[in-house]
């Protein structure tokens, strides 16, 4: 008998009908049943058929037909369920034919073991993509017509709750609203000052979190408080209740546009043991601090960001850091032999990748040429008329022209990238440079650029715990967690 997957799938909780999850399932056993397959999994998600990337379900079931040999058929409701994107269709189409697989789509009629079945098949992929088109092109229009009628399209806004699209005011939050912009303009507050004062009164965000600077300025810019309703980029009246008075609105304006001018850094660069750094109080990232050119620190990010009611500042001087972890990589390299074997596993990688990229190339060509072959082929579709009179359209053809571009770029630059490791290969100071880099890292540190310093620390490095002190004097390194443990390094190095 053969044997054969299912694959079902709906775009919301709401589907009903013939279209649902348990209706797909229940034709597909008929199906099957009826025409001698045998029925080994069915494979079921919820979720838009924007992209396949967005699906797992449906990724696991192609890689799960493509590795197993006792399965053959892929079997759908219609193809909609599979695909919304002809270009997606045409890729799983040259997969399942290369890995000798069958598709069968009940309500389309497609079998792809039988000859000229591919016609059909690109013909109601074609279709399919379409309808979501004017599917998506609907809703839009919808939306954006409740949108200029001053209807509330959906979504969680601060101070405010959706009824049937209706923005009803919550006096509570709206009162924090009015803090937030009495304080700002009144008192001359800034973000974080109106943060953790927040914070400080328990008072928490719509998503029930600590306040931050973000989610001040955001309150700050948002125009629904004064009565209108944001669609794309427009903005239109709406139908709510306004929470600010517009001369309140207008000065914030007027003062945030004083204040958005931002002077020059004084500390230029970056702060390599950013997000590594761990605050000894609660445990979150440090990050740059609130530093002066002479002083430089890492600070808790929590506390930056949402004031002394989130956590302390545990300010940890920048050059201190930065000197004690160095020292402790080059320590920690020190203790390990690693330039042979470094030379060894290099070569051997070069070596592999060669091999690899040769057989992409190779592989790439063969693909260029189905392409060519699949382009010349819509290319005769797009001038000859189906028996309703109907043509593929030319944004079908661009769109299939698109892909196919992006794809040849990206395989011309791992080619260059092929010759650039070929030219490593032959190189015949590969050996003094491992050779130079393990012996004097230090000096290779003070080398490189600041963002190659902060990727250097963050690949070898999982987090560093900080000791707790009430002073920035009394903070030290205190551990250094690496992302393999030393005695391990030898053999995921040759893994």
């Amino acid at each position: 008998m053969k044997k054969a997957f299912a694959y079902v799938r709906i775009s919301t909780g709401k589907q009903k009908g013939n279209t649902s999850i348990e209706n797909q399932i229940s034709v597909i056993k008929e199906y099957c049943a009826a025409h001698g397959y045998e029925l080994v999994a069915i494979y079921s998600e919820q979720g838009s058929a924007k992209s396949i990337e967005g699906r797992p379900e449906f990724i696991k079931m192609i890689n799960d037909l493509i590795d197993t040999n006792e399965v053959e058929y892929l079997i759908v409701l219609k193809i909609d369920r599979a695909f919304r994107k002809l270009i997606e269709s045409l890729f799983i189409w040259d997969k399942l034919e290369e890995n000798n697989k069958y598709f069968i789509s009940i309500y389309d009629n497609v079998n792809t073991t039988y000859p000229h079945s591919k016609d059909t098949f690109i013909f109601n992929s074609y279709q399919a993509e379409k309808d979501r088109e004017n599917i998506l092109r609907n809703t839009i229009s919808g939306m954006e017509k409740k949108a200029t009628l001053g209807y509330f399209n959906g979504g969680k806004v601060y101070g405010y709750e959706s009824v049937s699209k209706e923005l009803r005011v919550i006096p509570e939050e709206a009162s924090v609203v009015n803090f937030i912009f009495k304080k700002y303009v009144y008192d001359n507050w800034g973000y974080k000052k109106i943060a953790s004062e927040l914070n400080l009164q328990c008072i928490k965000t719509k998503n029930r979190k600590d306040w931050t600077t973000t989610a001040i300025k955001k309150i700050l810019e948002n125009k629904i408080y004064i009565g209108y309703i944001k669609w794309k980029e427009a903005f239109t009246e709406g139908l709510h209740e306004a929470i600010i008075p517009q001369e309140l609105w207008d000065k914030a304006q007027e003062l945030r546009l004083k204040k958005s001018f931002k002077p020059k850094k004084i500390h230029p660069g970056t702060y390599p043991l950013s997000g590594i750094l761990k605050c000894p109080q609660c445990g979150s990232v440090m990050v740059q601090g609130n530093s002066s050119q002479k002083y430089k620190y890492y600070q808790c990010n929590k506390n930056k960001s949402s004031g002394k009611a989130a956590c302390s500042s545990n300010l940890v001087k920048k050059e201190y850091a930065e000197e004690h972890v160095l020292n402790e990589v080059v320590s920690y390299l020190n203790i390990l032999n690693l330039s042979p074997l470094l030379h060894q596993i290099i070569v051997s990688n070069l070596n592999s990748t060669l091999v690899s990229l040769e057989e992409k190339a190779k592989i790439l060509k063969k693909s260029l040429d189905q392409i060519e072959k699949k382009l010349n082929h819509f290319l005769s579709l797009l001038y000859t008329e189906d028996d309703d009179g109907e043509t593929i359209s030319m944004d079908t053809i661009t769109l299939f022209i698109r892909e196919s571009e992006k794809q040849k770029k990206k395989d011309q630059k791992k080619l260059k990238d092929l010759h650039h490791r070929i030219e490593l290969q032959k190189s015949l100071s590969l050996n003094q440079d491992i050779e130079f880099v393990v012996n004097n890292f230090e000096t290779f540190y003070y080398l490189i650029s600041d963002e190659d310093k902060k990727l250097l620390f963050h690949n070898f490095i999982k987090e560093i715990h900080i000791t707790k002190g009430s002073t920035t004097k009394e903070r030290k390194i205190k551990k250094i967690f690496y992302q393999f443990e030393p005695e391990n390094l030898i053999n995921i190095l040759s893994a």
